[in-house]
């Protein structure tokens, strides 16, 4: 049974569901609908000033921070399984899964914007973790992969082929040495990349940026979408692959925006652009 969700206010925690009087604030309510923070009944973010979006920029960078220290403590175990080693002229070399299992580190991504919205009251729903229709969620998520990777591979072609600055393979950290490694690949991709980079970039820095320019420019969706797409390619440190992660920021950003910042597929669509790279460096091309 469909049920608006403006009819009520929310579930009382603890005690079962209980139906109590209709928010007043109906106007904010419907204003708010395509930004999909607002959530009936529940604490929420009506707007953001410099200083508070300032805080999220922080947080976001607190995001790689909570990343790179996770993947510095994985270091140790990793070196003592010896698949992570140092050859005779002290230069580090990685094992089979030794980037897999390093990949997972990426979980981190996640901590800060959930102790953000955990501290100030709000529900999950506000950084993207919610299902709409989950099934559309999961289609319209595998037909923006396929156009991510797709754009993905022109671009790259065309960067290689008037730039001169071609990609080896063989030297790529994602390349797996077998079928298994593959497939551990795939998974690490959809469940800790797609999930906790969209969660991050998407569901928590994008969505707010909306909310920070709403009230500055009649153009506050295209702001935040590029903004973010932006700060997406640059925070994965690569100069060359920097507009083609600008390009596929933007499919992603705008998904999540058509689909009220639901994140799933948003994450499907990332996971599935990155498993198909993880399959076409191990196939060779």
């Amino acid at each position: 049974m469909n049920v608006n969700p403006y009819l009520l206010t929310g579930l009382k925690t603890g005690g079962g569901h209980n139906m109590v009087m209709a928010d007043p604030d109906t106007f904010e309510m419907q204003e708010y609908e395509g930004i999909g923070i607002f959530v009936p009944g529940q604490n929420y973010e009506r707007e953001l000033d410099g200083r508070g979006m300032f805080k999220i920029l922080l947080l976001t960078l607190a995001s790689f921070g909570t990343t790179l220290g996770l993947a510095f403590l994985l270091l140790i175990p990793l070196m003592v399984a010896n698949l992570i080693y140092f050859d005779m002229y002290g230069v580090v070399s990685f094992g089979p899964w030794a980037y897999v299992l390093l990949t997972t580190t990426e979980f981190g991504f996640i901590i800060p914007p959930i102790w953000y919205v955990r501290k100030r009251g709000f529900s999950l729903r506000s950084v993207g973790i919610l299902m709409n229709q989950p099934l559309k969620e999961i289609v319209l998520g595998l037909v923006f992969g396929v156009a991510m990777i797709s754009v993905n591979i022109a671009i790259t072609w065309v960067i290689a082929e008037y730039s001169g600055i071609g990609h080896d393979s063989s030297e790529s950290p994602f390349i797996a040495s077998d079928w298994v490694e593959v497939i551990g690949w795939i998974v690490v991709m959809f469940v800790a990349v797609g999930f906790s980079e969209e969660l991050l970039f998407r569901g928590f820095l994008q969505k707010r940026m909306e909310i920070y320019f709403r009230a500055k420019s009649g153009r506050y969706k295209l702001l935040a979408l590029v903004i973010t797409s932006a700060l997406f390619a640059a925070m994965h440190f690569e100069l060359i692959g920097l507009l083609t992660r600008f390009i596929l920021g933007l499919f992603l950003g705008y998904l999540c925006q058509k689909r009220k910042y639901s994140i799933l597929g948003p994450s499907i669509a990332h996971g599935f652009n990155n498993s198909m790279v993880i399959i076409l460096v191990f196939l060779g091309f």
